[in-house]
């Protein structure tokens, strides 16, 4: 199978999502043993998937037709996360930064999940990853909310955005397209 057949049997299918055969070979898989050694084994498939799709992204053809495979991409990759899987690394980057340029407000709780999955995720996560849809809107959208996570993620925002972090968004965007434009690194 091949990351193209995903993306179009996705785009065909009116779930945005490939068929459930696809989808188990895309999906986190419990390792009940040696995890540090092997890693989790349908992630290099993933990122096959996720490097397709950005290569959509830099020539204009990412659409909202990718989003629910990204936020399925995703989730997969934060399940990795939270169970201290090795995963190939920039997959959960990548998957963040291609809701990112989606600019989605109701993608903010699936990428809170994924700056809080761990203790190297929340390091390394980018919290601009979460403010695609432009930081006031995004506050704005979190305010709306009334959950625990809504108001823990605004504070964060809120907090990220006094210390400067969101100052240029169009050369941070710059920035990470160079960074994935260059190519992945992996652990598995």
């Amino acid at each position: 199978m091949l990351p193209e057949d995903v993306i179009s049997e996705a785009h065909s299918s009116p779930t945005g999502l490939p068929s459930a055969s696809l989808l188990d070979l895309l999906s986190y898989q419990e390792i009940p043993y040696a995890i540090e050694v092997i890693g989790e084994e349908h992630s290099q498939f993933r990122a096959s998937v996720l490097q397709l799709l950005f290569q959509r992204h830099l020539q204009k053809n990412l659409s909202m037709a990718d989003r629910p495979l990204i936020r399925f991409l995703l989730e997969q990759e934060i399940a990795c996360y939270a169970n201290n899987l090795i995963t190939a690394d920039d997959n959960l980057h990548l998957a963040g930064f291609l809701l990112f340029i989606l600019g989605q407000t109701d993608d903010v709780e699936l990428l809170w999940q994924a700056k809080t999955a761990n203790f190297d995720a929340e390091s390394s996560f980018d919290i601009q990853f979460l403010v695609g849809a432009g930081v006031d809107r995004t506050i704005a959208y979190l305010q709306s909310v009334q959950a625990e996570w809504a108001e823990k993620t605004k504070a964060y925002i809120e907090l990220c955005q006094q210390a400067g972090d969101f100052e240029d968004m169009e050369d941070y965007r710059v920035d990470r397209q160079k960074y994935f434009a260059s190519g992945f690194s992996t652990n598995t």
